[in-house]
């Protein structure tokens, strides 16, 4: 079983690319907020996430930076080699619902 369910803040402006003919991808990061000890500044997990489709879409329509969203999909690990030879590792969580708690303006419609 590979499911995740998360609520965080959008880092980064949206930016939606279209890949080919309506097809639609966003590249985000959610703040994700740790459990605050007692004495202790509020901290966060910064997690990439990846949007495909029509989620994609809704999100560039109703959200921006900084809203409140929850996305439920998929962990993802992938690797590259950068320029030097360094090797990068990437968890991302592949998403395939979102659901909106803030926004431009609130849909209930999913």
């Amino acid at each position: 079983m590979n499911d995740v369910s998360v609520i965080g803040r959008i880092v980064k402006p949206i930016h939606v690319k279209e890949i080919g003919t309506d097809k639609y991808v966003i590249n985000n990061i959610l703040a994700i907020s740790k459990k605050k000890k007692e004495g202790s500044e509020q901290t966060a997990d910064f997690i990439p996430i990846v949007v495909w489709g029509k989620p994609a879409q809704i999100i560039e329509q109703y959200c921006e930076k900084g809203n409140l969203i929850g996305v439920t999909g998929r962990l993802s690990s992938r690797q590259y080699m950068a320029q030097g030879g360094k090797y990068h590792f990437i968890v991302e969580i592949i998403v395939s619902k979102i659901h909106l708690i803030e926004g431009k303006r609130y849909v209930n419609e999913r």
